[in-house]
């Protein structure tokens, strides 16, 4: 078995009815170093681990007449209700027979940019209208 394909994946965000994602780019993480040095030690500093951070989820999908599901969970977050904002969201690689093979899973996210779509007159005829939702987490999980 190779490596994993890029096109079969799903997303599931608790209580929120949401598909049909055409691009979803999982956040990388690093740790900051600090440099530590006592008035005794060599003169290079110690390299010394720090604050781990989170890049933010970013899901994009094809805008749908009557569906504002994405709208109206960000809208939670402009009316000041966090509570009801925060969902867990699972991001699942699939494989050729739609197995889940690889999965993420983010902790009390909510979505704190929406982004509707961008319209161009004159386009190629074949261009769609797409939404795109950026989510920030507490957590993130890689469980498979």
């Amino acid at each position: 078995m190779g490596p994993l394909r890029t096109e079969r994946f799903e997303v599931e965000i608790d209580d929120v009815d949401a598909v049909g994602f055409k691009k979803v780019d999982l956040p990388s993480q690093s740790t900051q170093m600090n440099e530590y040095r006592e008035g005794t030690d060599p003169i290079w500093p110690r390299q010394l681990w720090g604050q781990t951070q989170y890049e933010d989820l970013t899901l994009e999908r094809g805008a749908k007449k009557g569906d504002m599901a994405l709208y109206e969970w960000r809208k939670l977050v402009v009316d000041g209700k966090m509570e009801e904002a925060r969902s867990d969201i699972a991001v699942s690689v699939l494989n050729s027979i739609g197995e889940a093979t690889m999965r993420f899973e983010f902790v009390d996210a909510w979505p704190k940019e929406y982004q509707p779509p961008t319209l161009q007159a004159g386009g190629s005829g074949g261009d769609v209208a797409t939404e795109t939702i950026v989510v920030t987490y507490n957590e993130m999980q890689r469980t498979e």
